[in-house]
């Protein structure tokens, strides 16, 4: 039948076919019941059966068969026997452990192509060993690929000979089997966890993968047990956090430093945050603070409120040894301000302060005492603790002055104090300087004195504020009247306080400036806003807020507490003297009767001050002894002369004091550092004039002359105020106390001396956060601890509050604020 295929006509076989060996055990047993039906049927067609039916029969159910075999595409494998093996091998579902055979590929690298290849045995590359299996059904272009190859597949099944199949797995090369899973093994650990595990082979076949920091074994496999669990008890693992704590770590600054987890350092770091943020010492016992802590590392040791305590007070202690190291070795003089406070549970307290310029000519104010004080608060029991205070820290022998507020108790304190150092010489001058009087206290009384006298004029104002802030609708009815008014001003309204003038001032500045909205407020609720002020007394409030201005200016200024104040006091009290001068004929008659009470208690207090500031003032080397010629010859010119020349033979005298003192100087006693002059080499004469200024400075020096540093400096011409607008006096004698010598010491302690007791004050707002209604069980010395520690450590804050008369910013005031135009709100 010529239409037949090749591939047709090899299936018109005889029935003495034998299948090849290739064929899997389903197929070899249909062929095998086919023959043996073939041997059993009459070939001459007994039974009704024919033998063309019979062949016809046999050569179907041939084709079925080896359609079978080329749809399952078997022909290049052959059946091999389970290896028989005592080596253990890994569970698996393919395998010797599902007990299904093995398929050997036979044609791989030309292994079975001719009998010889077949009837020797060597050994088989576990990479060629397939794992026995379902294999997943074709889908129909693979069957149809199947059916277009089947013919040379056929071919090369005939042509294959028989060979010995009962290759052993024992005769594979062990060695060879073990380094190719190692391999595997290898090329599967691609996860970042294996440099921490190791895998181990156990005896029942298992394998585990075990950590190499604290050696607990984990289940793992490739194929069944992944890497999460692993990551997992790495990132919980002691032992590996502490190993990876331990290593060098570089820090912000680029510093290597150990990471080790210190439980001083960590206890040390907690009591300066309980003492800096003003924290209860409950602090560290917060069930969230000790779950961070042990969240940043494990291995912290949490600590309770009485170690907290403890370790506050040791740090307190430790501060305190090394403030008194400081002021043991001090070159120069200290001066101290002082005041009581009640706390919330009505006891009383002193703070005590001490100023002084340290050997690198700083300034530095710091709290020494703020210490419990029983009553009764006499003046004989100030001075008995603020003596105590004083021996306490050994300083008692290098007391300047005393700056105290305008309080009868403090003049009998201050009577007694000085008495008592007297006895041992150890004050400046017989105690001349000793007693100071707060500058901002004797403003506030000068000040208060003329508000009184005017306090109806403004009852409205005062009034209309307290009507807005008195509840919420009313407050966000005014918001509403400031929109529509179109009011610029971004601050808030603020009621006075009846013992703080400044918050008078800052009251009517803020409400002048709301003046449209307080009258569109009037439109909008009739009803309720009753207390308008009328057109003119919001100009008389204007004229008062303006009349108060430069007060407010100068108590800021002179409330520093980071540069020297002393030197510019004398010429703020001039100023304050020539402005009310100048408006005892004011046109608003308001005006004239505040400042008539106002002058009255300025001369009272004006002879106290003039004296001590006037020789401050003559070290700022911008003003020296022309800037008190000025203000006395604008005051009075007949007694200017008089009054100069006692300035000088007082500095005369002072002077004289340091200098017998410093040749009895304590050896304990370390100098300040001083910049040594500079020396140029030696060059050739036509350079000379280039030495124009090293020639005035030996003109003007004294060298030789016979003159003291205090007269070389008085009679050396002042420097050029418009070169040295913002000029840092501590700089200055500085870099001249080599010329100056002991006259530097005697800058120093003038220049430290404060004018006001705001540094002492600003403590009992520090005090109040302490000691609050939820903070009132604290013994005195853990009070004393806290507040002390806080200042040493941070220093002093500015409090933007309606009751601090200091302001924001904290730095010297250039020449212009303190003697310029635009300060001078008089012109004589």
């Amino acid at each position: 039948m010529g239409s037949r295929s090749d591939s047709e006509e090899q299936f018109t076989m005889d029935t003495n076919y034998t299948p090849p060996s290739t064929l899997d055990f389903a197929s070899q047993a249909t062929l095998d019941a086919l023959a043996a039906l073939e041997e059993s049927s009459d070939p001459r067609g007994e039974g009704g059966v024919t033998s063309d039916a019979i062949g016809a029969k046999t050569q179907a159910s041939k084709r079925k068969v080896m359609s079978l075999d080329d749809e399952t595409d078997d022909s290049d494998v052959e059946i091999t026997p389970p290896p028989q093996t005592n080596m253990p091998r890994r569970k698996s579902r393919f395998g010797t452990a599902t007990g299904k055979p093995m398929l050997q590929s036979t044609i791989d690298g030309g292994i079975g192509s001719s009998s010889q290849a077949c009837r020797k045995k060597k050994p088989v590359p576990v990479k060629s060993v397939i794992r026995g299996g379902r294999r997943k059904p074709l889908t129909q272009s693979q069957k149809g690929k199947a059916k277009a190859t089947n013919p040379q597949k056929k071919k090369k099944v005939e042509e294959i000979p028989d060979f010995d199949d009962s290759l052993e797995e024992e005769e594979l090369d062990e060695e060879e089997e073990l380094n190719e899973e190692e391999i595997e093994m290898d090329n599967r650990q691609r996860s970042d966890v294996w440099p921490d595990f190791t895998v181990v082979h156990k005896p029942n076949g298992t394998m585990k993968a075990q950590c190499k920091h604290c050696r607990n074994e984990y289940a793992w496999h490739s194929h069944s047990h992944g890497t999460s669990g692993l990551r997992r008890h790495r990132f919980r693992c002691k032992v590996y956090q502490r190993k990876n704590r331990n290593q060098q770590k570089i820090n912000f600054e680029g510093k290597l430093h150990s990471g080790k987890y210190d439980h001083t350092v960590f206890r040390k770091m907690v009591a300066k945050t309980i003492v800096q943020h003003d924290l209860p010492y409950s602090y560290v016992e917060y069930e969230k603070v000790r779950e961070t802590w042990t969240y940043l590392n494990p291995d912290v040791q949490t600590i309770c409120r009485n170690t907290a305590r403890a370790d506050v007070y040791r740090l307190y202690e430790s501060e305190r040894d090394a403030l008194r190291r400081d002021l043991a070795t001090l070159p120069g003089r200290v001066s101290l301000t002082s005041d009581l406070w009640t706390s919330i549970k009505r006891e009383g307290y002193m703070c005590v302060t001490a100023h002084y310029i340290d050997r690198n000519w700083k300034l530095n104010s710091k709290i020494i005492t703020f210490c419990a004080l029983a009553p009764p608060h006499t003046g004989m029991n100030v001075a008995m603790q603020l003596l105590e205070s004083m021996k306490e820290w050994g300083i008692e022998k290098k007391i300047f002055s005393v700056t105290l507020d305008n309080a009868t108790s403090n003049d009998s304190m201050q009577d007694i104090v000085k008495s008592q150092l007297m006895l041992t010489d150890d004050l400046v001058c017989g105690g001349e300087f000793f007693h100071v009087r707060c500058a901002a206290h004797i403003l506030n009384l000068i000040v208060q004195d003329g508000l009184k006298v005017i306090k109806g004029a403004l009852h409205k104002v005062r009034e209309s504020v307290k009507y807005v802030l008195s509840s919420t609708s009313r407050e966000v009815l005014f918001g509403k009247a400031v929109v529509a008014a179109n009011v610029k001003e971004t601050r808030g309204l603020i009621l006075d306080v009846s013992t703080r003038w400044n918050s008078t001032y800052y009251m009517l500045q803020i409400a002048v400036n709301y003046r449209k909205a307080f009258e569109k407020l009037e439109s909008f609720d009739k009803r309720g806003f009753t207390m308008a002020p009328t057109a003119e007394e919001w100009t008389r409030a204007s004229n008062i807020c303006n009349f108060l201005g430069p007060f407010a200016v100068i108590t800021k200024m002179m409330s520093g507490t980071n540069y020297p104040t002393s030197n510019l006091y004398f010429y703020q009290v001039w100023m304050i003297h020539n402005w009310l001068r100048n408006n005892e004929e004011s046109d608003d008659e308001v005006v004239r009767f505040m400042v008539a009470p106002m002058k009255e208690k300025f001369d009272k207090y004006w002879d106290d001050v003039s004296g001590l500031f006037a020789m401050a003032a003559v070290f700022d080397p911008r003003f020296k002894l022309s800037i008190v010629d000025h203000c006395l010859g604008k005051l009075d010119m007949t007694t200017k002369d008089v009054k100069v020349k006692n300035l000088r033979e007082r500095l005369s005298i002072l002077f004289e004091s340091y200098d017998k003192k410093s040749k009895v100087n304590s050896p304990s006693t370390e100098p300040r550092e001083m910049v040594p002059p500079k020396t140029c080499e030696p060059v050739s004469t036509e350079m000379f004039e280039n030495y124009t200024d090293f020639f005035a400075f030996r003109k003007v020096s004294g060298v030789g002359s016979g003159k003291t540093p205090l007269e070389t400096y008085l009679d050396e011409p002042p420097l050029e105020v418009s070169s040295f607008k913002s000029l840092n006096i501590l700089d200055f004698w500085k870099d001249n106390a080599h010329r100056y010598g002991d006259l530097a010491g005697m800058a120093c302690d003038l220049l430290s001396i404060p004018i006001t007791t705001v540094a002492s004050e600003s403590s009992f707002s520090i005090g109040s956060r302490v000691l609050n209604k939820y903070r009132s069980r604290l013994l005195p010395k853990n009070v004393q601890a806290l507040i002390c520690t806080r200042n040493w450590i941070r220093g002093y804050e500015s409090y933007q509050n309606e009751e601090e008369v200091f302001g924001e910013e904290d730095k010297p005031p250039s020449v212009e604020s303190a003697v310029g135009d635009k300060m001078e709100v008089a012109k004589v």
